[in-house]
Order: structure tokens, then sequence, then C-alpha cells
């Protein structure tokens, strides 16, 4: 999948964000609070609508292309239902009224013509009427065992969202990779199965040494002091019958006579660990949404993966989010959207229609000093 293009307007929260164009990969700059992650999370929205979910208020438009080359345009709108609870916190939201908002209308094109008009009162299906359907859900999941739209409910599937804004990190898991082997067999398995990227790594391990060894390469590139890294059991010392039987990951560092699991690792270098194997283990299509890509990162984990995500050539398709100098002067200026917002109103400008200077270092200084930049306003 690639995301061509998006609109979208938010009526509950009364914020919009004008039409936006991607590149393969695409780093939103900007200062705090213009509309970053609104842009992120909106496409993340969407998978939801896409797999069946109902969003209050919320109205879109979107162009992507799939795998094979269609191209699809998807429009639609749902209901502002106005509940006496609706300024309740999101945890609180199994607390609000339990009424799902009706979808007002949906369209949507492959390659330019029409195969879904919806309306609250008509569904025509590649120019057939079709009988009442659920008026909650998207067309796009009620429909999604047909041969014009199964392609693009799949394509859904490949959106993938990295919020850095939140700790991540897996410190302890119940699954074993000896029963995890019983189910993936296979390199291309495990890249296609819904496991995380935690889990294929550890299966690969054995199943496909080559690819692990990359990884782990890539991986003391940034860390040095590391010389190996192993899954395997922990077997206590002191309780030589005892194997703790989960799926752990064990790395070696220089001098270190005892292995150290994954549950001891920091923060920045298991994300950063995670990251170098993701490029190797995410499926072809797959798009990446990365809301504050630097958090946890040091610079050394940084350079690497910035230089990953700029030289990726597996059919990947990343949208970032930084305020991380380094992280914006590394990317070339022609991925650059600058986010701005007026009000409820947010606008997004390509970096290079501005003169910022030939070199890095003078582009990267222009932005931070542009009055729309600074302000975040347009």
């Amino acid at each position: 999948m690639k995301l061509l293009s998006i609109k979208y307007t938010n009526t509950v929260q009364e914020w919009e964000f004008e039409n936006i164009e991607f590149f393969d990969l695409t780093l939103l700059v900007g200062v705090s609070g213009v509309g970053k992650t609104q842009v992120l999370r909106s496409i993340y929205t969407l998978k939801h609508i896409a797999n069946g979910e109902s969003e209050n208020g919320v109205k879109w438009e979107l162009n992507f292309q799939t795998l094979k080359g269609n191209k699809y345009l998807w429009k639609g709108e749902f209901e502002n239902i106005k509940t006496k609870n609706e300024l309740l916190p999101d945890f609180l939201e199994s607390s609000k009224e339990s009424i799902k908002p009706k979808i007002i209308f949906e369209q949507i094109f492959l390659n330019g013509k029409i195969i879904i008009d919806r309306h609250s009162n008509r569904f025509d299906f590649n120019g057939a009427e079709m009988p009442k359907l659920i008026s909650t859900e998207s067309a796009i999941n009620i429909l999604k065992e047909e041969e014009l739209i199964k392609e693009a409910y799949e394509s859904f599937k490949l959106i993938i969202l990295r919020d850095h804004t939140q700790n991540e990190g897996i410190r302890f898991s119940h699954l074993s990779v000896k029963k995890l082997k019983q189910q993936f067999q296979t390199f291309e398995e495990i890249k296609e199965s819904d496991l995380d990227t935690f889990h294929k790594l550890a299966l690969i391990y054995d199943l496909s040494n080559d690819t692990f060894e990359e990884i782990k390469s890539r991986f003391i590139e940034v860390f040095p002091q590391i010389e190996d890294i192993k899954v395997a059991p922990i077997k206590d010392d002191e309780m030589s019958s005892f194997i703790f039987e989960a799926t752990v990951i064990q790395i070696k560092e220089t001098g270190v006579q005892k292995w150290i699991p994954h549950s001891r690792m920091s923060s920045g270098m298991l994300r950063t660990l995670l990251h170098i194997a993701e490029m190797y283990l995410w499926n072809e299509g797959t798009v990446i949404l990365i809301d504050e890509f630097e958090n946890s990162l040091g610079l050394n984990c940084i350079d690497v993966l910035t230089e990953d995500l700029i030289y990726d050539n597996n059919n990947i398709q990343f949208i970032a989010t930084s305020h991380h100098p380094y992280i914006i002067n590394k990317i070339p200026y022609d991925f650059w959207k600058i986010v701005t917002r007026k009000g409820s109103l947010i606008k997004t400008f390509d970096a290079k229609d501005f003169d910022f200077g030939k070199s890095h270092h003078d582009r990267f200084m222009s932005l931070i000093n542009h009055p729309f930049y600074k302000q975040g306003i347009s």
C-alpha cells in the first residue's frame, strides 16, 4: 500500500486539515501543537473505520495505491452525535452513551471509476442498488469479500502506528519460541504473520540465521560494546532444574560474563534493536506511521536508524514526525512537510517550495528561523 493524499475533518473536536500529499518518506516538521500527531492518528483512525469501527463526526478523503498498482479514492462522513458525556476523557469512553454514529455518505473510486455510491437512503455497488446494509460500518468492511473491495480492505492491514510519545518495549513475554516454531516454519510465514516485531525477531534466530546476523551486525554498529545476541530460555544458575521457557532475547557485552535478558536492557537499546529488525521483517507495501521518532534514542541510534529510513528499498512507506534537529537535518528537505495551524485549520507546505539555501545546515537553519515555523501559524 502507498498513501498518496489525505484530507480530514473532525467536527466533534472542531479541527481539520487541508489535502496533504505524501512521499515514500514524509517527515512532518513543525512546533508543538500544530497538528503533526493528528495527521498520523487520522490515518490510523481510517484503518479502524475500514475494519468496521465507527467514528463520531469525522469526514475524509483518502487516495491510496495498492501493491498491484490499483488506485482508490475513498470518501466518507459519519454523523456527529452530540451526547451528554462527550467531554469524558478517552479512558472513560465506555461510560459514554453507546450510540454508534451512522455514515452520512460514502464513495469509493477504483482507477477513476466509481464503484461505491452510498447515501443515507441508497447504497449502490458497481452500478447496482444493494439491499439495506449496516449503516454504522464502512463499505470497505461490509463488502470486504467482494473482488473490487478486497484488495483495498487487505491494504489497510499494512498500516502500522509507532507512537514514541508512549513507553514501548516488551519486558516479559508469555509466548514460547518453541511453541511458535510449530506454527511458523518459514521466513515468509513469519513476515506475513500478525506477530509483533519482538517475536518475529526471536523466531528468525534459528529459522533465518542470515537475516538475524544482518540485524545483529547493524545493532553492533550502534552499540559496539555488544559482542553477541541470542534467543534462549533463561536457566537459573542456583536452580539448575528451572528453565524460564518464555521468549527471551539476550545480549552479551564485551568483558561481561553473564548474558543480559531484554527485560534488563535500556528502553533505547531495546527500541533500537526492534527498529532495525523491523526494516527486515515488515511486509512489502507496509505504511509505517512514526510519532516523535527520536524519543528515548541516543544520537548514535538516531544516526543509523535515520539512514535506514532514507535508504530502505523494500517498498515501505514512512510518515514520521520529529522535533529533533539532527533528524530534520539528516533527512533531505525534499521530504519535509512543514505543518502549520491557524485556528482549527491545519496546513502543510513542501519545504522544497521555499528558498532554504543549498547546504543541509543552511536549509535547517532557514527552516527553524522561518516565521511560520517558529510561530506555528500560516
